[in-house]
């Protein structure tokens, strides 16, 4: 009799519990789907992390090392700001790619930003999990845009940083079009702008052979003096005297109404951009000081002072220089410069050779004096790359996107 009802016993308790179990299998089930929700979650935050974060870097114009923090090193080989690699990647068709996870002493991002190539950072220890993204920048449908791609993962991947692991339990992509804030609107359609009077005198040349800008050589608010053996030259079989523009009444209303067309932003809102490097030049710059600013990886340069630039080559077709120069712009013998330059004054005289180059535009807010050897010439790609290098690159209203939820 015992036995039989410690049998019945046992047994209507195993039929308890395994109701029980029946009855908790939709939260064993919500057990596991949170769990995969959780690492979904944290993949697409980790993927948003990484849109904030290459923002911020794109607009930061210090160099930054192998880990993307700020360093005081030069390195003129490779230009270190994250910005002028990654567009020297995308000039090159060589891919770049940084990565980062989530540092596991706190709550940071330990990053890697190489040369070229796909970033690498550290897997985390076994037992833990650590979200991690890796950032991709490609041209945009047009010129002055880009593409911005981040990929989120629950954990380092081959795509999120580590080519040796294996597939993460979640991952996710975001991407959004950056523009970029503040930046030269519209590029000058002549070689040499001026509001005020323009000279050219003892072999200066200024050239726009595009048929595309107009051929427009010197476009000045005020008079235009040429003085042989100075020559203007535009494009093939038309007459040099078209490609003159004298008091041109948009040029003649001053330079605040130049600077509004050219920018958009004024003089303090346009400055405070984080783009720009500032050097100060109470007592003069000279090409060393933008020597040691290229070095750092800086395009866009404003100075606040006077600049003589002799004996040198500054920027390049592909990476290009933006110059404000708020005083005087001096050039010597053998000076080269590619880019766009906008100064408070123009005074050019070069005594002696080399001949000097300017190759993209010139602009001046006041008057112009252009003596000796030297030659102003436009060049409409150059002119397109300086351009937006003056903004904070930003998002594009509208452009986020998610191909999960399309």
């Amino acid at each position: 009799m015992g036995f039989s009802t410690l049998a019945m016993v046992l047994t209507l308790l195993l039929i308890a519990h395994l109701s029980l179990l029946y009855s908790h299998r939709a939260l064993l089930v919500e057990q596991r789907a949170s769990a995969g929700q959780i690492r979904a979650v944290r993949a697409q935050e980790a993927a948003q992390a990484g849109l904030d974060w290459a923002v911020s870097r794109l607009n930061d114009p210090r160099a930054l090392d192998s880990r993307c923090l700020p360093t005081a090193q030069d390195t003129a080989a490779a230009p270190a700001a994250l910005r002028a690699r990654w567009e020297r990647s995308l000039a090159a068709a060589v891919p770049l790619q940084p990565a980062c996870v989530l540092d596991e002493a706190g709550p940071d991002w330990s990053c890697h930003c190489p040369d070229s190539d796909a970033g690498r950072v550290w897997p985390p220890a076994a037992d833990r999990e650590a979200p991690a993204f890796a950032v991709t920048l490609q041209n945009g449908p047009r010129t002055g845009l880009w593409t911005l791609t981040a990929e989120g993962c629950s954990n380092p991947s081959p795509d999120c940083g580590d080519a040796g692991a294996t597939e993460p339990d979640a991952r996710y992509r975001v991407s959004t079009t950056l523009a970029a804030l503040g930046q030269v609107v519209q590029a000058p359609l002549a070689a040499l702008t001026s509001v005020g009077a323009v000279t050219l005198a003892d072999g200066a040349g200024v050239l726009n052979t595009e048929h595309a800008s107009g051929g427009i050589a010197i476009d000045s608010g005020s008079t235009i003096t040429v003085q042989a053996p100075a020559k203007v030259f535009g494009p093939a079989g038309q007459p040099a005297a078209t490609g003159l523009v004298a008091d041109d009444p948009p040029l003649a209303a001053g330079s605040d109404a130049l600077w509004q067309r050219l920018f958009g932003l004024d003089v303090a809102a346009l400055k405070a951009l984080p783009s720009w490097q500032v050097l100060a030049c109470a007592g003069g710059c000279a090409g060393s000081a933008l020597d040691t600013a290229w070095a750092q990886g800086a395009r866009a340069l404003w100075l606040d002072g006077d600049l003589t630039l002799a004996q040198g080559r500054w920027g390049t077709a592909e990476a290009p220089l933006l110059l404000v120069v708020r005083g005087t712009l001096r050039v010597g013998p053998g000076a080269s410069l590619q880019g766009l330059v906008i100064a408070d004054r123009v005074d050019v005289q070069v005594l002696a050779s080399p001949r000097s180059l300017l190759r993209g535009g010139l602009v001046s807010l006041g008057a112009t004096m252009l003596q000796g050897p030297i030659d102003v010439v436009r060049d409409a790609p150059v002119l397109a790359r300086a351009a937006a290098l003056g903004g904070a690159l930003v998002p594009v209203p509208g452009s986020w996107f998610d191909p999960h939820t399309r």
